[in-house]
């Protein structure tokens, strides 16, 4: 008669049992009781999985508080862009150029000499001095100004910018304007109600510096539109910040 078999072997390999299960993690088990290693192992699980649970706790309650602004990281916070770390708007270098421009010699300069006033042959006659000045002048005739009460505007494209100065030393006063659009680099020379034959410079007395152009009138345009607009601005932020 077969001998019963042990319910635990299958095929010569022993089952683990619930029972075997419970033997080997019993926390009452004797020889881990009374086993350092055991306290020091369950010891520094503990302390690691504190560590783990109060970084994270660290990290959610940083990561709300940077959330919310309450603490900055200047490395996330968004660059300023080229434009926006640029200077404010000059509202002087927007109304008149202010580099400084190479003296033009007057043989190189064409120029255009027309009358914004109502006397007649007064082109005419500034065109004859000029040319004495060594300019070689262009058309001479008529044209009109928005603003006649000046003694003359002195109009260029970019590229004519230094030989609008050489024009401007030849007669004080004098208030550049600049045409965007113009690509050659003519001058124009329109003469407004102040000016006079007599304030062309004698011959030899120009001063031939490099130096800025001069646009008085535009300067002062700007500045005040300025100062308007600086007024407006703090007369709103200090409305606004009324309760």
């Amino acid at each position: 008669m077969e001998q019963d078999k042990d319910p635990e072997d299958w095929h010569g390999h022993r089952i683990v049992t619930e029972d075997d299960l419970s033997e080997g993690f019993a926390t009452d088990d004797p020889e881990r009781v009374d086993n350092p290693r055991y306290y020091r192992r369950r010891l520094m699980h503990g302390i690691v999985l504190g560590l783990l649970a109060a970084l994270l706790i660290v990290a959610l309650v940083f990561a709300y508080l940077v959330k919310t602004h309450q603490v900055v990281i200047p490395a996330l916070e968004p660059q300023p862009t080229e434009a926006a770390a640029a200077p404010s708007h000059d509202p002087v270098a927007a109304a008149c150029p202010q580099d400084v421009l190479k003296y033009a010699q007057p043989k190189d300069v064409t120029l255009n000499v027309l009358n914004g006033t109502k006397t007649p042959g007064l082109a005419g006659a500034t065109a004859q001095v000029l040319k004495q000045r060594g300019f070689r002048i262009g058309e001479v005739g008529n044209a009109k100004l928005n603003n006649s009460k000046i003694v003359a505007a002195v109009v260029s494209g970019t590229s004519g910018r230094s030989k609008a100065l050489t024009v401007q030393r030849q007669v004080p006063g004098t208030e550049y304007v600049k045409d965007a659009k113009r690509s050659a680099d003519t001058v124009d020379f329109i003469i407004g109600e102040k000016y006079q034959i007599k304030k062309v410079l004698p011959q030899g007395k120009a001063k031939t510096q490099d130096g800025k152009l001069s646009c008085p009138l535009a300067v002062k345009a700007a500045q005040k539109k300025a100062q308007k607009a600086a007024a407006s601005s703090k007369a709103a932020a200090s409305e606004a910040a009324k309760p």
